[in-house]
């Protein structure tokens, strides 16, 4: 299991315009209406153009095709008859899930807000990889109820107060649950995380997924007269401490031992970065 944690905004678009005030919004599951890194762009950053040419017979191009796939046909040597090199793909990658959403918060800074849905969704998969599940029991906040460890940063009045929503705040009710994930995906670094953490409830965190993503707005300056070209127009990100969960089965692992990537589009702007946590594959 592989742990991503957003060091700068991240912007993994759908490909085309929306309808909606949002004109360049993320991906999304289709049935949760949480933000996704496709599993396509992850492989598209690991696999870095190796590969793709069907003349290019080197050793890392054919070790690429090998790990990632390829689809295509080359002329046979001294013929005008094309064969097929298609080949599956030895290593498979999954799309990389919210796990911790960041969440400005009164006191703090900011949260790590998870629920029990998405940590219901990450025993289910330590289980289908046979890794250890999550021990501490996940317990269900009410609507208004934020769930936070003992040692917590994020409580002021005894409420955890998020952007404009104020959550009733119960100390203590996710000590295990808390100190279990920092170690799990932070490592020596979750005391960084467990101060911030929150167990909201599934349809609070619903709420932060679709109204607390960060939005953008961008234009074009005219390079001569420096006056707006085009635009404005409005783009969605995934915020800065995000983290992701996602997993990878077959063979090739190697491919995945990069302490940062970057992902998604405006790269030249500074969107996208992301550094690996900790777990195993």
């Amino acid at each position: 299991m592989i742990f991503w944690q957003a060091l700068t905004p991240v912007h993994p678009g759908t490909g085309q315009d929306s309808s909606s005030v949002i004109d360049l919004p993320v991906a999304r599951e289709a049935a949760t209406g949480f933000p996704v890194i496709p599993a396509s762009s992850l492989k598209g950053v690991l696999r870095d153009g190796r590969g793709l040419d069907e003349n290019d017979e080197s050793e890392e191009a054919m070790t690429a095709r090998k790990r990632f796939g390829f689809a295509g046909r080359k002329k046979k040597t001294g013929s005008d008859e094309e064969e097929d090199i298609s080949q599956a793909a030895e290593l498979t990658l999954t799309d990389a899930r919210v796990l911790f959403l960041p969440v400005r918060s009164y006191a703090g800074t900011f949260a790590f807000l998870t629920c029990p849905l998405v940590l219901e969704r990450l025993k289910r998969d330590q289980k289908a990889l046979g890794l250890p599940e999550l021990k501490a029991p996940i317990p269900n906040p009410g609507q208004t109820e934020a769930l936070v460890p003992k040692n917590t940063q994020i409580v002021h009045a005894n409420q955890v107060i998020l952007e404009d929503i104020d959550l009733s705040a119960t100390v203590g009710g996710a000590e295990a649950l808390a100190q279990e994930l920092g170690q799990l995906v932070f490592g020596a670094e979750s005391s960084y995380f467990v101060g911030r953490f929150a167990l909201v409830s599934n349809e609070a965190f619903d709420y932060f997924c679709e109204m607390g993503l960060e939005v953008i707005a961008r234009v074009q300056l005219n390079p001569k007269e420096k006056t707006v070209q085009e635009g404005p127009w409005y783009e969605e990100a995934i915020p800065a401490e995000t983290v992701f969960s996602s997993f990878a089965i077959g063979d090739g692992f190697e491919e995945l031992n990069r302490p940062y990537i970057q992902i998604g589009g405006q790269a030249s702007v500074g969107r996208g970065l992301l550094r690996r946590l900790g777990g195993g594959v």
